[in-house]
């Protein structure tokens, strides 16, 4: 139970941290920068080293992540009980992390408003995500339209939750057919054993 909540906390920070050094890197970047090229660059080298140093305390805190979509496909693979903490905890904590994330960003910058927009129709943005002002990182995407009272839009719901989830569900699917589970790859080394093999034969 203590390491359940030691995630949790874990997963609550990490969400708050990568809002708000994500606007961070876009304040730095167009503020230090001679041009825009310059500024572009900028801001690539820096969420690169961003990524990197999330991923360096997600071992920190043995498993704590910034990204719904990155819980939920190990998740489905996992047991039952692994699921629900993940969907009715884990995710939760995540987004209601990236809400205190924008909350802080507003009132430390109040002049920054953002929100996701989509630059197509609702279809596209669901079938193209990144590409067409879509994010794939629900949780963010869920503090923003929260701040703006945009979180119960058709929007909302469809491009930025559903159909990264269902596209989650897709790759998990995929990944299964084409490699199998952990549980069939044990069966098929207990099965290639010699002591099994010498069962067999007897």
């Amino acid at each position: 139970m203590a390491g359940a909540g030691r995630l949790l906390a874990a997963d609550f920070a990490i969400s708050l941290m990568w809002v708000f050094s994500n606007e961070l890197i876009k304040i730095f970047s167009l503020g230090y920068a001679a041009s825009q090229l310059d500024a572009d660059i900028l801001k690539c080298a820096l969420s690169v080293a961003n990524m990197f140093a999330f991923a360096y305390m997600g071992k920190l805190t043995h498993g704590g992540a910034y990204n719904p979509l990155a819980v939920l496909a190990p998740a489905i693979s996992a047991d039952f009980s692994n699921f629900l903490f993940t969907v009715g905890a884990r995710i939760p904590a995540q987004v209601v992390g990236s809400i205190y994330g924008v909350r802080l960003i507003m009132s430390t910058f109040p002049w920054m408003q953002h929100k996701p927009h989509l630059k197509v129709d609702i279809a596209t943005g669901a079938l193209t995500e990144d590409l067409t002002g879509g994010c794939m990182n629900p949780a963010p995407v869920m503090g923003w339209a929260f701040a703006n009272k945009q979180h119960i839009t058709k929007e909302h719901l469809v491009v930025y939750w559903l159909a990264p989830v269902e596209a989650t569900l897709i790759a998990v699917w995929l990944s299964r057919i084409l490699y199998g589970t952990k549980k069939d790859k044990r069966a098929a080394v207990k099965d290639t054993s010699p002591h099994q093999k010498s069962k067999k034969s007897d």
